[in-house]
């Protein structure tokens, strides 16, 4: 697997470990996948198709493996498509918060 450099800033870090617990929520509750569509279909919308939404609807129609692959993994072309995630929504106010506690001394 290839790793993310040293140059990704922790906030790259804080966004792996917040898509690691989607993933998780996802496997428990494959459902939650609707969520990212709806929001791409209102994103579009709202602001007008971007590259981004095409990539991402092509990756949430490819299959659960797919979807927890660029979730979880640490390559760049996954922290790259993090960066533009559909899958807001779905981690607790809390759950965030707790993450960005963890990186606040990053």
């Amino acid at each position: 697997m290839e790793q993310i450099d040293n140059k990704y800033l922790p906030s790259d870090w804080r966004s792996l470990e917040m898509h690691r617990l989607i993933a998780t929520k996802l496997e428990a509750d494959p459902s939650l996948v609707e969520r990212a569509r709806s929001n791409i279909s209102r994103w579009k919308s709202q602001r007008g198709v971007r590259p981004a939404y095409s990539e991402w609807e092509e990756i949430l129609s490819s299959g659960m493996d797919r979807i927890l692959h660029v979730l979880t993994s640490e390559d760049q072309a996954s922290a790259r498509l993090r960066s533009s995630t559909p899958f807001t929504g779905i981690l607790s106010d809390a759950e965030r918060k707790m993450i960005y506690a963890r990186w606040s001394n990053g």
